[in-house]
């Protein structure tokens, strides 16, 4: 065997577990291997919440790409774009997020930040099942497309909790979010973040 070829195998063995990393790894294996970062009674992601995300999530909720996201946005889901604030504290009297940066979503999102937590507090909680009522006029068979950014186990959570926790049940989990919208080629928006509702 000649110097190349030697040098050649081994760059592919030394690539193939890299390779292999590279798929997503489904959420009762990563919970399995670290229980630690999961909620005991609840299964919902409760640290590091900015990690590789899985290939799956439990049903009734599934996973969409980036062309039937926006194939179910263009139909008339609500795109609702969970990524956390920027300063996770909103104004106790008005309820307005103290956001100093813009953030860019996908064009006619809603912005509920701080939803997809893996503990909400129970007036985010309220908050969160209450815009979701808004926003789909209170019909619970009306499809969401929930999101965050790549690597974000928050649109994960709050994709769970809109179908077991509130019952709706034709919910997209867009894994890749707004990073998976840019590389398909497709513009983001500013999109301001919606004031909790403190009634």
């Amino acid at each position: 065997m000649t110097r190349a070829a030697a040098l050649l195998l081994l760059a592919l063995a030394l690539a193939a577990p890299a390779a292999a990393r590279a798929e997503p790894r489904g959420w009762e294996e990563i919970r399995a291997a670290r229980p630690d970062l999961f909620h005991a009674e609840t299964g919902f992601r409760i640290a590091r919440q900015r990690a590789p995300t899985p290939a799956d999530i439990p049903a009734p909720a599934r996973r969409v790409g980036a062309a039937e996201a926006r194939a179910l946005i263009d139909a008339g889901a609500v795109a609702v774009d969970v990524y956390g604030a920027f300063s996770p504290r909103y104004d106790e009297l008005d309820g307005t997020w103290r956001e100093r940066e813009t953030r860019f979503s996908i064009p006619g999102a809603t912005w509920l930040p701080e939803v997809g937590r893996g503990t909400l507090t129970p007036e985010i909680a309220r908050w969160f099942e209450g815009a979701l009522a808004r926003l789909t006029g209170g019909d619970r068979g009306r499809a969401l497309v929930v999101f965050c950014v790549a690597d974000c186990w928050m649109s994960w959570n709050a994709a769970r909790r809109a179908a077991e926790s509130f019952g709706y049940t034709d919910v997209a989990w867009f894994r890749l979010g707004t990073d998976g919208w840019l590389d398909a080629g497709w513009a983001l928006a500013p999109v301001p973040p919606t004031p909790v509702d403190l009634d």
